[in-house]
């Protein structure tokens, strides 16, 4: 009876599995404890402040994501669910004014390790009583979403997704990338600019007394609500697509200013 000696070449490959193996193995592992660490390490942080006087928000969002809402509240509410970040979240008074910022430093881009969101995620409640107050948002990166009714509001993003329902008075925008999605009634006046990016907005209710909607690159669509505009336009690059026509003399306006990129302007519904 004969008995055959494994080859080099079988050897050879009988190795390579086993270190294989054990890589994978040793991945399965790491990967294990780093979800636990992380699971471990996500808590919920919440805190309360009086808003007697205040007729203003000032939001500046880094990166994370952050909800704004209108509840049955008596004070302005933060509640924000992160990792080892949760409690670097601030809310303070700056006289009539209520500001909300998110941590700064090199953990706020870091997703997955420490709880999944860099900054992780929010919810800021304010009392009903505040319904209509200015607003200036401003998202770095990350997702921002406010719904309500406001009065002057402010719009910038350099990345990340924007989004606003209910009501303004006044709007502008100031879009360098990212994605914006605006749905608002009664506006009398906006102002909005996109130099990247995309930018969706929707007028609906009354029909706004001024428009001008500029772009430098990026894409804007912009539906007004059903009326007569005098519409102007100037072109140098890119398209603009008017599909509400235009009538001289009528009393709202729209002032179209493209230098590149991509702006349609339709009416809402």
């Amino acid at each position: 009876m004969s008995t055959t000696q494994p080859t080099s070449a079988a050897k050879a490959i009988a190795i390579v599995a086993i270190v294989l193996g054990g890589l994978v193995a040793t991945g399965s592992a790491v990967s294990a404890a780093a979800s636990t660490v992380a699971s471990a390490s996500v808590h919920t942080t919440s805190r309360s402040l009086p808003v007697t006087g205040v007729d203003a928000l000032d939001v500046d969002l880094s990166a994370g994501a952050l909800r704004v809402e209108f509840a049955d509240v008596d004070d302005a509410r933060l509640t924000v669910t992160s990792g080892v970040r949760a409690d670097q979240w601030t809310m303070r008074r700056d006289g009539a004014e209520l500001v909300v910022r998110t941590p700064e430093g090199p953990f706020r881009w870091w997703p997955g390790w420490w709880g999944g969101n860099g900054n992780g995620s929010a919810v800021l409640l304010l009392p009903q009583s505040l319904q209509g107050l200015d607003a200036a948002l401003d998202l770095s990166a990350g997702s921002l979403t406010a719904n309500g009714d406001f009065g002057r509001l402010q719009l910038s993003a350099g990345a990340g997704q924007l989004t606003v329902r209910g009501s303004a008075d006044q709007i502008t925008t100031d879009m360098s990338a990212g994605r914006a999605n605006l749905r608002l009634a009664d506006v009398r006046s906006a102002d909005l600019t996109v130099s990247a990016g995309d930018l969706d907005a929707v007028f609906t209710g009354a029909q706004p007394q001024r428009v001008k909607l500029s772009a430098s690159a990026g894409s804007m669509q912009v539906s007004v609500p059903r009326g007569d505009y005098t519409v102007t336009a100037d072109t140098s690059a890119g398209s603009f697509d008017n599909r509400i026509g235009s009538t001289p003399g009528a009393s709202s306006t729209v002032e179209v200013d493209v230098s590149a990129g991509r702006v349609i302007l339709d009416a809402a519904g």
